[in-house]
Formats: C-alpha cells, sequence, structure tokens
C-alpha cells in the first residue's frame, strides 16, 4: 500500500544513518519502484544515494542519479517543481564532483558542464548552482582566473535567505586554495567571526574549523587553532564527516607535536580505502602519512597502530608511513596525468615535506609535552643497557620499549640478556628456566657479575614459587659472590634483594641487617638510586617518617620521579606528607615532573577539603596532565577538574574536563557499578550549564534533554533548567 510505503519513507528519514537505515532505503527503493509511485521513488532514491555517499559507494551515488535522470529525461511530468529544481541541482553537485575521480577525463567533464547548463537554462532555474560547479571544477584544474570569475558569479547569485555561514565556508575554502598572501588575508577575515562563535556542532563551523586549524598554526595564532581544536573535538564527536575533514585535523595534530593526539582520530581510518572518491583517498593517506613520519621521528617508527586484528593498516609507524606516502602519490600522479600538469603532486610533495610548525602545542590546560623517546641509533646492546636502567627506576613502559626495537638476530650473549630482561617483564612458568639459561650464558662468557645479579633476582622468584628456602639460599649466595667482586653498587643491589625476599617470609631481623649493608655499599659507591630503594624497602619493613622522607629526598636527587612518588606514598599512609608537601611545592624540584604533578594533586585535595574549589584548578590540570602521560589520570580526578573549573568560571575548560569525565562515569556505570551514575549525572549538568554560560543553546539543551531523559535525581532539575532556556529563547519544544 502507497500509505506504508511513505510511512517506510518517513521512518528511515527519521533513522540515523546505519547498515539497517541503508537496508530500509534498498527495500523503500525497491517498494516504490514497484508500485510505480513517482515522487516516492525519487525521494527514496535520494536518501540512499546520500547514504552509499556516507559510505563511500560513490559507483552507487551515479547509478541512483542516472536512474532518476533518466526517469526525468522519459516522463517529466511525473515530477514535482521542487523535486525538478533538487535533481539538477544534484546534477551540477555530482558534475563539480567528477574532479575527484581520474578515471573522469578533462573532456567527460567539460561534456558534463555543458550538458547541466544547458539544462539549467531549459529549466530556467537560477545558475548560482552552475557556479559553484564551475568554481569547483576550475580551482581543480588550476584555472584560478575562471575560478575567481565563477566564484563572484556564485556570491552574487547567492539566496537571499540562505545561511550566509555556508558562502563564508565556501570562500575559506576558496582562498586557502588560491594560497597567495592576500587570499590568505580574506580567508582568516571570514573565518574570524565563525571561529569566534562558542556553537561547536553547527555544520558550517565544523568545517570552518577543520579549514582554519594549519592556516592558524602557520600564522602563530597558536590560542586561537587550540580553541578551534578543542571544540573540533566536541563538534565531531559520534558525526560523519568527510575523510578530508579527518586528514585536516590529523594533519594539524602531526604538525603541533600532538602526534598522540592525532593517532586518536585514527579510528576514521578503519576501512578508508574502500570509501571509493580517490581524491579525498588521497587527501587523507597524505595527512596519515605525515603523523606517522611525525611518529617515526619521535621515535615511535616500530610501535605498531592497533585499528584491530582485521585491519590491514594495523602495522608499525615505520610501515604505515611508507605505505601511505606511496599512495598519495600514486593517486596524485593519476590526477596530474588527467589534468596534464602537475598541480595536485605539488601540493601532495609539499605537504608530505612540510616541516613541524611547533615543538609543542598545548591543545588544552591537561596538555603536557610527550615523554622522550629512544634516541636514534643505539645500539642493541646500549638498548639492552637502557632497558634495564629503565627498569632499576621502576620505568617499566620505557624499559619495555627498548625491547621492541632491537635486532632479531642478537648475539648469543646478548640475547643471554635480552632473555633475562623478558623474563622479569613478562613472567610465566618458563620465568625460572629462561633466568638459568641466561645465567648459563653469562658465565659462558666470563661475566660473573652479570650471572650473580639474575641469579639474586632468581632466588627471589624460587622463594615466591613456594621453595622458600631455596629461594632464600640462591639470592644469599649469589650476595656472597658480590660481595667478593667487590663493587659496592652491585652489592647494594644484591642486598635489596636479599632483604626483599627476606622479609617476604617473616624473617625481618636478617631483612634489616641486608638493608644497613646495603645502604652501607650504595653511600660507598655514590648510588643515589640504590641507596632511595633501599630507603623505600627499609620503610615498607619499619615504617617511619624519617625514613620515608630520606628515601623521598634521595629519589628526588637521584631524578627517578616514579620511585619518589612511591615515597610520596609511604608519607601519605603516614598522613605525614602535608608539611612535605609544602615545602617542596616552595621550592620545586627538578627533573620530575611526574613527582611534582602528584604533589600539586594533593595540594588540589586540601583546597577542595578547605572548600576552595576554585583555587584548585590549575593544580588538579598539572596533576592530570602529569599522570596522563603515563595513563594514570583517573576518572576522579576529571570529576574533580570539572567542579573546579566551573566554580572558576573556566566554562570552556568545564565543558571539555566534564564531557571527560562524564563519558567514563556512563561507562562504569553500565560495566561495574551502577552507583557511578549520580556522579555522570552531576558532571554532565555542569557541562550543560557550562555550554549555556558560553552561549551555546543547542549544545547546552542537548545534555539537558539528556539528563531529563533519564532517571537520576537530576532529572527533574535538568528538565527545569531546559525548559527555562527554552522561555528565555521563546521556543515552545525541546529541539530533536
Amino acid at each position: 500500500m502507497e500509505s506504508e510505503l511513505w510511512f517506510s519513507l518517513r521512518e528511515a528519514q527519521a533513522m540515523e544513518h546505519t547498515d539497517t537505515r541503508t537496508a530500509l532505503l534498498e527495500d523503500v527503493v525497491r517498494r516504490a519502484e514497484r508500485a510505480d509511485v513517482p515522487r516516492a521513488t525519487y525521494l527514496s532514491r535520494r536518501l540512499l544515494a546520500d547514504a552509499y555517499r556516507v559510505d563511500g559507494r560513490w559507483e552507487q551515488v551515479y547509478r541512483l542519479f542516472e536512474d532518476c535522470r533518466d526517469e526525468y529525461d522519459r516522463r517529466p511530468a511525473r515530477f514535482e517543481p521542487d523535486d525538478e529544481a533538487d535533481l539538477l541541482h544534484w546534477y551540477a553537485w555530482l558534475v563539480e564532483c567528477m574532479v575527484d575521480f581520474p578515471d573522469y577525463g578533462v573532456d567527460d567533464i567539460r561534456e558534463a558542464q555543458h550538458a547541466v547548463e544547458h539544462r539549467f537554462t531549459k529549466a530556467g532555474l537560477d545558475w548560482h548552482e552552475v557556479y559553484s560547479s564551475r568554481r569547483g571544477v576550475a580551482a581543480h584544474f588550476g584555472d584560478w582566473v575562471a575560478a575567481d570569475q565563477a566564484y563572484l558569479q556564485w556570491m552574487a547569485t547567492a539566496p537571499t535567505d540562505q545561511d550566509d555561514r555556508w558562502l563564508h565556508v565556501t570562500g575559506i575554502d576558496h582562498f586557502l586554495a588560491r594560497g597567495d598572501e592576500e587570499s590568505l588575508a580574506k580567508a582568516h577575515a571570514l573565518a574570524a567571526p565563525m571561529l569566534a562563535d562558542p556553537t561547536v556542532s553547527d555544520e558550517p563551523l565544523v568545517l570552518a574549523r577543520c579549514l582554519m586549524l594549519l592556516p592558524l598554526a602557520r600564522a602563530g595564532a597558536w590560542d586561537e587553532a587550540a580553541l578551534a581544536y578543542r571544540r573540533l573535538l566536541r563538534g565531531m564527536a559520534g558525526e560523519f564527516h568527510s575523510l578530508e575533514h579527518h586528514g585536516l585535523v590529523i594533519e594539524f595534530c602531526a604538525l603541533t607535536g600532538n602526534a598522540a593526539a592525532g593517532v586518536d582520530w585514527l579510528a576514521s581510518m578503519r576501512g578508508f580505502e574502500t570509501r571509493r572518491r580517490p581524491f579525498a583517498t588521497m587527501e587523507y593517506a597524505t595527512a596519515v602519512a605525515v603523523l606517522a613520519d611525525a611518529q617515526v621521528r619521535a621515535g615511535r617508527g616500530d610501535t605498531v597502530l592497533d585499528l584491530g586484528t582485521d585491519d590491514p593498516n594495523s602495522v608499525p609507524f615505520r610501515v604505515l608511513a611508507g605505505r601511505m606516502r606511496r599512495l598519495a602519490l600514486d593517486l596524485a600522479d593519476r590526477f596530474d596525468r588527467r589534468n596534464g600538469h602537475s598541480a595536485q603532486g605539488d601540493r601532495v610533495r609539499a605537504r608530505l615535506a612540510a616541516v613541524p610548525l611547533a615543538e609543542f602545542l598545548p591543545l588544552n590546560p591537561t596538555s603536557r609535552p610527550p615523554l622522550p623517546t629512544l634516541p636514534p641509533g643505539l645500539s642493541d646492546e646500549a638498548l639492552l643497557d637502557r632497558a634495564h636502567w629503565h627498569d632499576l627506576r621502576s620505568e617499566q613502559d620505557e624499559a619495555r620499549a627498548c625491547l621492541t626495537v632491537l635486532s632479531d638476530d642478537l648475539p648469543e650473549h646478548l640475547n643471554a640478556r635480552l632473555v633475562e630482561l623478558r623474563a622479569k617483564f613478562f613472567q610465566s612458568p618458563d620465568t625460572e628456566p629462561a633466568l638459568r639459561r641466561a645465567a648459563e650464558v653469562h658465565r659462558r662468557y666470563g661475566d660473573e657479575r652479570r650471572a650473580l645479579l639474575n641469579q639474586c633476582w632468581l632466588g627471589l622468584w624460587i622463594a615466591h614459587d613456594g621453595r622458600i628456602g631455596e629461594g632464600v639460599a640462591t639470592t644469599a649466595d649469589a650476595v656472597a659472590g658480590l660481595r667478593a667482586l667487590g663493587d659496592d653498587s652491585d652489592c647494594a643491589w644484591g642486598e635489596h634483594w636479599l632483604a626483599y625476599v627476606l622479609v617476604g617470609r617473616g624473617r625481618r631481623p636478617e631483612a634489616v641487617g641486608a638493608l644497613w649493608r646495603g645502604k652501607q655499599h650504595a653511600e660507598a659507591a655514590g648510588d643515589l638510586l640504590a641507596l632511595g630503594t633501599l630507603l623505600l624497602l627499609e620503610g615498607v619493613i619499619q615504617p617511619s617518617t624519617a625514613t620515608a622522607t630520606a628515601a623521598l629526598e634521595t629519589l628526588i636527587a637521584a631524578g627517578v620521579p616514579e620511585k619518589a612518588l612511591e615515597a610520596l606514598e609511604q608519607l601519605r599512609s603516614l598522613d605525614a606528607h602535608e608539611p612535605v608537601v609544602d615545602r617542596l611545592l616552595a621550592r620545586p624540584p627538578r627533573d620530575v615532573p611526574r613527582l611534582l604533578g602528584q604533589l600539586r594533586y594533593l595540594r588540589a585535595c586540601a583546597l577542595i577539603d578547605a572548600g576552595r574549589v576554585a583555587d584548585a584548578v590549575d593544580d588538579l590540570n598539572e596533576a592530570i596532565g602529569q599522570a596522563a602521560l603515563r595513563g594514570g589520570d583517573t576518572v576522579e580526578q576529571w570529576y574533580q577538574l570539572v567542579h573546579a573549573d566551573h566554580a572558576a568560571g573556566r566554562h570552556e575548560d568545564a565543558v571539555d574536563a566534564g564531557l571527560r569525565a562524564a563519558n567514563w562515569l556512563d561507562q562504569l556505570r553500565d560495566t561495574e557499578d551502577a552507583g557511578w551514575a549520580d556522579w555522570a549525572d552531576q558532571a554532565r549538568y555542569l557541562v550543560a550549564d557550562s555550554y549555556r554560560r558560553l552561549g551555546d543553546v543547542k549544545a547546552a539543551l542537548r545534555e539537558y534533554r539528556r539528563l531529563a531523559d533519564g532517571q537520576g535525581a537530576l532529572s527533574a532539575t535538568a528538565f527545569v533548567a531546559g525548559t527555562a532556556l527554552l522561555e528565555e529563547l521563546g521556543v515552545s519544544e525541546w529541539p530533536t
């Protein structure tokens, strides 16, 4: 029945883009064609074509258009006037899109332009869309005289009821593509009011921000660029955007020292080559190559991009860089051969060769420069030394990273060191035999010192396995051997492991004796790392403020933040940290930023407890920024930050912190404990109120409605706040 057909079409119109919606539209098209309902046939084909466009199935887009055009040519009377105009506007846009497919020749495109112009004239339609098509085609071919003329004609024929922001977006794109200083100034002028608009989700604003990210950075407008990025992060979340626009964000991150943030955007890469629009693929591949190159320069070339086991681009960044570079250049070459000049290839090569615009641009108040990576060119032996050094400093991620870049074919004596380290880092039933094999090789190559240090750890493992007497004896024999060799630093570490295995078996007096001897050796060697580590263990065996303070000060002097944090936790457990925190923050130590972050977090907590929530903002930003570098930030910290930002009137910051906290808390509510729901709602309410204060009414109402539709304690409060906002606007219904 025709009524059921229209019901299905309206149902599809109301749905979000999914495979289910596409399948429904395919069914509606088939039913409309069978029932011979002209308008339903056209509208369902049009909607289905747009769904195919989103999925990158462009051959189906053009097929559906041709079906509609052929139907119009056969029986034009069956088309409503609005549908006739829409069909020709669609035609003009698809002609402009032909330049994105190098298989369409120049003659094909020119012929299509003439055809669409003839149809517009015959139909008596305004040429505004024709001029848009002319401008886009001429700009692609580099014919700027024709492009400028078409742009002026397009502007002159713009409908008076059109949203001017769309005109500005096209103008920004046009002038940026021209690239000369005068044109860039025009682009910046057009973009300025749009960039200042706090609204995040309106599509023209999203596109303007995408286009302006890199120009702002190139102009040194760092604050504006960072704010545009933050608003894009919110505005693009959960929405479909083209590969080109994702690419612009990725390239911006790569060139401003934010490669890690750029990697977060690479979820858009899944299946990107199946979106059959070669120009978009070229643009996106170029951006990904720039990002992958940045990762290689930062020493992360061997880090694997994880897009899932079934994705062919889940490869090391070094491989990804080469793959995307080749893809971009191959496509650029196809366009250049079609166009008859090298303009597209020159542009792609310039992007691939671009130097970073900044060493590091903070994108938000919690942004911190990435942790140092491995210097290039280290030998395998140096990498093993560095892994061991990181291990002693409790920097396990860095230690493991050293192992990932070792040669595949190590000589036997170096391979024994690798076996030993892997046995410690990745403990398993094979740990003990692996340690024994490594010690045997060490001795065979005359490295008794390394064999004995290995044996210390082996004894600990044996005791952990339940063979207590054998484990203690193994470590004690190794320490005796180290004493005979006479190196104080080695002896200090040996005594540390002996004390560790002894205290774990309840032999505290003997453990204290080992610690005393170890400290003597560490002081004689001037080994502050060993001394601080021994003091840490002493603080576990015999807790005291003096010992924990001595451990903290020693490890600060050694520049070892991870272990210094352990000492600080000992002080917290003794409730003796406040005077130490105040003293250290009065004269902050150098080279331990992670420790300083935790010190500032403790001060922030004290400020919050004292009712000075707004005063805790800067300390929380630093604490979260430092913790996040190692994935150590917590949902509680973000929850505290949104409250502090809101109290301090930092509403832009409150939105970012609040969305981070609310989304995290929603996940915890759904996966762990429903008790997180109240926290999530409180964070989201502050997000809504911050959006309102910023002037982004649409986003505020979206968050209020989400809360009002729920069952939480703030449901009624959010409904009242949202309704009051609607009344201020003179609107009677909540937006969909």
